[in-house]
């Protein structure tokens, strides 16, 4: 659902036509989305949602409108292609003879020139008959010929179309029924038996232990395991086995044992093993034939 059912879009220096058609409109209860105090003249992500979010935008041409020159005029031109981009999304008005340029020359405007505060033109008419049944609103022309002192016509009016805005206005909201939540049953009503019968329950001894063979068993299990565990521990311990290098023992049955003296460091440490050189043997000729 839109939020509102008109944006109106206008020049700055034509405020005051643009104020007379915002009454006109809030007078029969279409809601609309007109910014007095505008003084910007490029579209603002608001101006393009609150556009998004209304039935229809009205754009007012007149020669300040259709001003290609005028910074102004870019922002009405921007709105517009804006809501003509939605289908049935732009409904044009013009203010004066000037005609915007295309593609908005191509589409229909109503005629509102001459339009006063006490005095109304076809064009007018005909535009609240249109935004009227956009929004599935009828006979709105038959409204605004009726007088102010016409109350008897007024209120046959309002009983031809009881949904209409207008019908509508002032009559309180029907507020729904509130429901009130259930009240829990406190202990005190319950019936003479069942209280007794709850204060025996209550009243029953309880057990402090309620799995007694199920902990019996796990105890059990545990002990077992820790038989099984310091059992494998002996074990090892008894059957493990130590590998014993003795040392050489002599022709007289005396140990050897190659100890250095203390201070020293044996020499096999100090001088690496030396190979012998290499000495060249006879040099034998096999060339010749024996």
């Amino acid at each position: 659902m839109a939020r509102y059912d008109v944006f109106l879009a206008n020049a700055l220096a034509d405020r005051e036509q643009a104020e007379l058609v915002v009454r006109r409109l809030r007078a029969l209860k279409f809601k609309v989305r007109y910014d007095k105090k505008r003084e910007h003249t490029t579209p603002t992500p608001r101006d393009y949602r609150d556009a998004d979010n209304s039935g229809a935008v009205l754009v007012l041409w007149s020669e300040h409108a259709c001003d290609t020159d005028s910074r102004d005029s870019d922002w009405i031109h921007a709105i517009a292609h804006h809501a003509r981009s939605r289908d049935e999304g732009l409904v044009q008005a013009a203010l004066d003879a000037s005609v915007p340029d295309e593609p908005f020359s191509e589409d229909q405007r109503f005629d509102l020139r001459g339009l006063a505060p006490r005095k109304l033109v076809d064009g007018i008419y005909d535009l609240v008959e249109h935004l009227g049944v956009r929004d599935g609103r009828m006979d709105l022309r038959d409204w605004m010929t009726l007088k102010a002192s016409d109350k008897d016509g007024k209120e046959v009016w309002k009983e031809n179309h009881p949904t209409d805005p207008i019908a509508l206005a002032g009559k309180p909201k029907i507020a729904k029924p509130a429901t009130s939540a259930p009240k829990a049953e406190s202990t005190k009503s319950a019936p003479p038996i069942a209280a007794a019968g709850l204060e025996k329950i209550l009243d029953a001894p309880r057990s402090t232990s309620t799995n007694v063979p199920e902990d019996r068993l796990g105890t059990l299990m545990l002990a077992a395991v820790g038989v099984v565990v310091v059992g494998m521990l002996m074990l090892s311990a008894g059957l493990r086995s130590d590998v014993i290098v003795s040392p050489p023992i002599d022709a007289n049955g005396v140990r050897l044992v190659e100890q250095c003296p203390a201070g020293q460091i044996p020499a096999y440490l100090l001088s690496p093993p030396v190979r012998a050189p290499l000495e060249p043997g006879p040099i034998i000729d096999d060339t010749e034939d024996e």
